[in-house]
């Protein structure tokens, strides 16, 4: 088995299943049409095509920069022949190029490599062209093609993030209406890095920055709000978040926090602590994100209200509540020291009522 450094491109075709239900035998046409026109055009940049798999190809370039070249060259024929054709009939690839070391063998390629490749193209926008981080530290400079920078990506089954760049294709930019302003900082990224919403859709939210903190939290007040013996929360800072759609509705759970709601569905969305001053982070529930299995929690919180019959066998930190400077100070701010006399108490209904 030969180990060598290649430029590998992923090419897979965007809602293949919905394209085909709509009419099949004519879907299969555009989609040998559009695998021939990849397959000229990757040996005309002096590329391999090393196997179709259905609507996808894999292929290697010993330059990064004929890679991205036929990458790019292909999507502009591609959309030069979907002009004539229907906007939901149009038969639109993903592409992805990624630089990175593979196993020949059995005149295939085989790594971690490759995998990149393909979780990098899924992220483009169909009719698009994602690029990974060590493929656009080459090319940069060496090109006039303008890339968006995507921010680091946590992809499917792969233990890093890996810094993404999408190339600027003018029909696939959106207006400047459609970019958020300020206070979102990474505006110039197409694509929010997050989203995620409650369970009727009616409230949404979108984010372009890493989380500050994933955590599991045990609090008295987090297990009455979720109705669960505990709570995963990803924590933001609040200028990162976009909401969207419905008006989340809030509840004064404590003197220092209010949790938010769908007023519709009742999904419990996050928690904003207020008092004695408003904080700049904002914990959105796990379960609420569109990918909550991209988001492991990295600590324990709240452990003294842990229920004893829920045993979870991490070695992830465990802190209290009481150890949580922050939460002291704002506790302590308006003359509650100790949380567990605050948890919420109503008194039980009259026998005659």
């Amino acid at each position: 088995m030969e180990h060598l450094l290649v430029a590998i491109l992923y090419a897979d075709v965007a809602g293949y299943s919905r394209l085909t239900g709509l009419d099949e035998e004519e879907t299969h046409r555009k989609l040998d049409v559009g695998l021939n026109l990849l397959t000229d055009v990757i040996a005309a940049h002096d590329g391999r095509k090393l196997h179709e798999a259905g609507d996808a190809i894999l292929a290697e370039f010993k330059s990064v920069t004929t890679a991205v070249t036929a990458a790019l060259g292909f999507q502009r024929q591609m959309s030069e022949q979907n002009a004539a054709v229907a906007e939901e009939e149009r038969l639109h690839f993903r592409l992805g190029v990624h630089l990175g070391e593979v196993i020949h063998d059995r005149d295939d390629i085989y790594g971690d490599s490759v995998n990149l490749a393909a979780r990098i193209q899924e992220l483009a926008e169909p009719g698009g062209v994602c690029v990974s981080g060590a493929v656009y530290e080459q090319i940069v400079g060496n090109t006039d093609q303008v890339f968006d920078d995507l921010g680091h990506r946590k992809l499917k089954n792969i233990a890093q993030t890996i810094h993404v760049y999408q190339a600027r294709i003018a029909d696939l930019q959106p207006s400047d209406e459609d970019r958020p302003g300020w206070p979102y900082i990474t505006s110039a990224k197409k694509k929010p890095l997050a989203t995620g919403g409650c369970l009727c859709r009616g409230v949404r939210f979108e984010t372009w920055d890493e989380p500050i903190l994933v955590a599991y939290c045990h609090c008295r007040f987090c297990q009455l709000a979720t109705g669960a013996p505990l709570n995963g929360a990803v924590v933001y800072k609040k200028t990162a978040v976009r909401f969207l759609g419905d008006e989340p509705k809030m509840y004064k759970s404590s003197p220092i926090a209010e949790r938010a709601f769908c007023g519709n569905c009742g999904t419990s969305l996050f928690t904003r602590h207020y008092a004695p001053d408003e904080s700049e982070f904002i914990p959105i529930r796990i379960a609420t994100m569109d990918n909550p299995a991209d988001f492991p929690p990295t600590m324990h919180y709240g452990v003294e209200s842990q229920m004893p019959w829920l045993d979870i066998n991490d070695d992830l930190p465990r802190i209290r509540s009481d150890d949580d400077p922050e939460m002291q100070r704002r506790w302590t701010a308006v003359g509650l020291p100790d949380p567990a006399d605050q948890l919420p108490r109503r008194s039980p209904p009259d026998d005659d009522c």
